[in-house]
């Protein structure tokens, strides 16, 4: 089935949990940010976006203003860094976030943004000197790897047993094997060791989940891994890494229900990953959409963030500027403002596709937090 006829399964990249499966397959994903001050201490926060089709409506000439629909989401503050991919990935209202110590990026921050619940997850602990070691809080197990190590990271569910995972890759250095991980939530098993790999995955970021597995790419592969059998697996190169070169952008994505690739050569082109009539998974071309005369330069990078309930893409482009791409009419058009209120007061954003739920953290089995804010703050948006 074509990527414009999934709209009818749209999950915006997430399934449901429990009771929640219907609610949660009818709903349109929001913007979710990640946001960088532009100050000194490259503070960083969190930002409901809302959802494009009730903030603007994309066939007329609305556009989106982040000063006016950015709803801050208050947090326990992050430990100030100047790296922009925080957001690992958002899965049945639950966002997991990367927090940056001792020169690696790791998945150890959870919480739900509209209960305000939060579980920090056991960290990979460096020691002094040259050495990092990976150990539960007990100490039982240890490893050591040499410091500055690659971390790749996941963040999805399984709904055959109704369990949210973390998967986190580390790398000694760029010619090590990796060394897998899974953390289960609520398990009480801490992080739990699956050997390791071969390949060195994209790192930055998040992979990328899909119905029960996530993905990552290196230049010219795609590896899967399920988190029901906690296995790995290669998926068939699309035709449009055959022949990449260095400088052409790619990356994953669900839209639609689908395991999206988006190769940005001199086009930006989208191919989703699917079982034909044959139940015999393929790719295939959806979009190719030539974007430069648009947007007026490739200089940035142009990635797909989500696709609404109106069929349309929403792009992002450079820090800040949103775009959508009317997959009925082929049109794209800018749909963000250039509110220099907004783009004076950050330096970097990242969004993501997310779903508020009321999902918790506590009934998982998590002995999580709720962060406290006074009333006053409900319902901010960018501070002035």
């Amino acid at each position: 089935m074509h990527l414009r006829r999934q709209l009818s399964h749209l999950d915006g990249g997430v399934s449901g949990v429990g009771n929640n499966d219907d609610m949660v397959g009818k709903v349109e994903p929001s913007l979710f940010f990640a946001c960088r001050l532009n100050d000194v201490n490259g503070t960083v926060l969190l930002f409901d976006g809302g959802q494009l089709s009730d903030r603007i409506r994309i066939s007329t000439d609305e556009i989106y203003s982040y000063k006016q629909n950015l709803k801050r989401i208050y947090h326990p503050p992050m430990d100030p860094d100047y790296i922009i991919d925080h957001l690992v990935g958002s899965c049945n209202g639950l966002v997991c976030i990367v927090i940056w110590h001792d020169f690696v990026t790791d998945p150890i921050y959870i919480c739900n943004p509209i209960t305000r619940e939060y579980v920090y997850l056991p960290r990979l602990i460096v020691n002094e000197g040259d050495n990092v070691d990976m150990s539960e809080p007990d100490g039982i197990i240890q490893r050591e790897c040499r410091l500055y190590p690659l971390i790749s990271c996941g963040f999805g569910y399984v709904r055959s047993t109704n369990e949210f995972k973390v998967v986190r890759i580390y790398y000694p250095s760029i010619n090590h094997e990796g060394n897998v991980e899974v953390y289960t939530l609520g398990s009480g098993c801490g992080w739990r060791s699956k050997g390791k790999i071969s390949f060195v995955l994209n790192t930055i970021g998040g992979g990328a989940y899909s119905n029960g597995d996530i993905y990552w790419h290196t230049f010219n592969k795609i590896v899967a891994f399920n988190l029901a059998n906690e296995e790995f697996r290669l998926l068939p190169a699309p035709p449009c890494m055959i022949g990449r070169k260095y400088g052409d952008r790619c990356g994953l994505i669900e839209l639609g229900g689908n395991l999206c690739l988006y190769m940005d050569k001199l086009r930006m082109e989208i191919w989703s990953f699917k079982k034909s009539s044959h139940l015999k998974e393929s790719w295939c071309m959806d979009f190719d959409i030539d974007y430069e005369g648009v947007v007026g330069s490739r200089r940035w990078r142009f990635e797909p963030i989500l696709l609404t309930k109106n069929e349309e893409i929403i792009f992002k482009y450079d820090n800040f500027v949103l775009y959508s791409y009317d997959t009925k009419t082929a049109i794209l058009k800018r749909i963000s403002d250039d509110d220099k209120a907004s783009t004076d007061y950050f330096s970097a954003a990242k969004p993501i596709a997310h779903i508020n739920t009321f999902i918790s953290l506590e009934d998982i089995g998590e002995k999580s937090k709720r962060h406290m804010v006074g009333s006053s703050c409900e319902d901010d948006v960018i501070d002035q």
